[in-house]
């Protein structure tokens, strides 16, 4: 898990923000191993027999299972964390007021490319990033373009990964892109980069592409359909090895060479300086024209047209399976690198991904809210609903709150988390609530109601999270709670402020009344939401 922030610093920040806490809050109605095995350096070797099936149904829910567990890194939790957080207290922190848009990383087996990855994921470590694109080559498949994930996580040892199941939908309809229908064959590249993710970020949604033959064309088209979709929250990571040398790789240019790493190295920094620029039809023509053996060039081209001008390319680490073990017949080299440019400006994580109703049904919701508010200040009651004129799905037994706010201020915000009646009569009366029982607030005066704006979230059930780093800003409301003390905050919260998870927990504790201190002892239960708004 990432550093929290010093209990000092942690403090200041909420007695200093304690008026941006109040405008902030919504109020509930009730109180709320062992280590690797040999691991190979190379992550393009093609095993004799496919890979089982990976995904696994669990209920409702398809989660992708990990491959290469235990052998190209270690198959347990406490050993995993233990060899990542090694990795990257190796590596520089970066600036997360500075993060990349882009980061190019090795996937060979940890004890070969694992110092180089953590070099790479400690420009992160600790930021706040709420969705992590990942583009990797697969070795095992043929498929043209990128290859979306027909699953609702992925599994490692440190937990499971939800996806963006609503933006792989939307990018399966563009071409370019493609459902893997029947798995990955126990593809490596992607996986062998989650672990680093989660030690160096904790929570986040992902987006996994699996790459396959990929031209400037198709780049283009993939690029064009991802830029539409990344905005402030979004990493893109970029899974490759570099140069793999040798008879067994079937690439031997510099045979006989007394300067093979040399010639190594440049090869591979003709490419990289070719990603950083950035220019994706040099960079095509250079892998075309030296036959350069880098597994994830289609990522590399599909980062390269995404990033586009005004982006520049930052080395972070070069490395190679020959140096560290002396065997130059046989070597792959691994580049970490960055890219940074202007900020992402597409739609971005979304706020409220659950969907437990209609569209439909959701805008019919939050028109009652609307109408309650008008009854109930034009007649002095509340607002009467015949269900019968109801969708069915208005009817489903749901906890609801309703959020006041005028001129871009809060001005009202309760509800409840537990479900117990259908959802149209939370709503109705939550909206009444909201307007003249917030304590935080004067009740609303007749004359502010056309200046109001409306907001309702429809909550799905919580379910407890074992810390503080299992929650995902933007995708979960938390409920924390310690001795009887409890509060909550809505998904939509953390994004509007601007906070990161360990900000978030902290006004979240102040909030209950308990001190930060209280954090990890706390017992947190997070939700999603079906946010909609006026």
């Amino acid at each position: 898990m990432p550093d929290s922030p010093p209990l000092a610093i942690a403090i200041v920040a909420v007695l200093i923000g304690v008026a941006l806490l109040v405008a902030a809050a919504c109020t509930a109605s009730e109180p709320g191993p062992t280590p690797a095995e040999s691991t190979p350096a190379d992550a393009g070797a093609t095993p004799e027999t496919p890979e089982p099936e990976q995904d696994l149904m669990q209920g409702d829910l398809t989660v992708r299972t990990p491959a290469v567990a235990g052998s190209w890194y270690p198959g347990t939790a406490g050993a995993l964390a233990r060899e990542v957080d090694g990795y990257l207290d190796g590596g520089e922190r970066g600036d997360c007021a500075r993060a990349p848009l882009v980061l190019v990383a090795p996937h060979a087996g940890y004890t070969y490319s694992g110092p180089s990855a953590g070099q790479v994921f400690a420009q992160v470590r600790g930021c706040a990033v709420r969705r992590v694109w990942l583009l990797g080559p697969s070795h095992r498949l043929h498929l043209k373009g990128a290859g979306l994930y027909a699953v609702d996580a992925f599994r490692t040892p440190l937990g499971d990964l939800p996806l963006d199941r609503a933006v792989v939908e939307r990018l399966a309809e563009k071409p370019g892109f493609s459902m893997l229908t029947r798995g990955d064959g126990g593809e490596h590249s992607l996986e062998i980069e989650l672990p680093f993710l989660q030690r160096a970020l904790g929570a986040f949604e992902l987006v996994p592409l699996l790459m396959g033959q990929v031209d400037p064309a198709v780049a283009a088209q993939v690029a064009e359909a991802l830029r539409a979709e990344l905005g402030p929250g979004d990493l893109v990571v970029i899974s490759t090895d570099f140069t793999h040398y040798g008879a067994r790789f079937g690439y031997e240019p510099f045979a006989g060479q007394d300067d093979l790493p040399a010639r190594l190295s440049e090869l591979d920094h003709g490419a990289w300086e070719l990603v950083a620029k950035p220019d994706p039809q040099a960079l095509h023509a250079y892998l075309e024209r030296t036959g350069a053996t880098i597994c994830g060039r289609a990522g590399l081209l599909v980062a390269a047209a995404l990033v586009g001008p005004g982006a520049q390319g930052t080395e972070i680490t070069y490395a190679s399976s020959g140096a560290q073990t002396g065997d130059w017949e046989n070597a792959v080299c691994y580049l970490g690198g960055r890219l940074d440019g202007p900020a992402w400006t597409g739609r971005g994580p979304q706020t409220g991904i659950a969907r437990l109703v209609a569209p439909e049904t959701a805008e019919i919701l939050l028109k009652l809210a609307r109408q309650s508010l008008e009854t109930w200040f034009r007649d002095g009651r509340m607002l009467q609903v015949d269900p019968a004129t109801l969708p069915a799905d208005a009817q489903t037994v749901l906890g609801a709150f309703v959020t006041l706010e005028e001129h871009g201020q809060l001005r009202g915000c309760i509800g409840e988390i537990t479900p117990r009646r259908p959802v149209y009569l939370a709503v109705v009366e939550r909206a009444v609530d909201a307007a003249i029982h917030d304590p935080r607030f004067d009740p609303v005066r007749a004359s502010e109601l056309p200046d109001l704006e409306l907001d309702i979230s429809l909550l799905g059930p919580t379910r407890p999270v074992p810390g503080p780093a299992s929650v995902i800003v933007g995708r979960h409301g938390v409920v924390l709670a310690k001795g009887g003390r409890s509060a909550t905050f809505l998904p939509q919260v953390g994004p509007e402020q601007g906070w990161d998870r360990d900000t978030l927990l902290v006004y979240l504790a102040r909030k209950a009344g308990l001190p930060p201190s209280a954090i990890p002892e706390a017992k947190i239960e997070v939700y999603e939401a079906q946010v909609v708004r006026e």
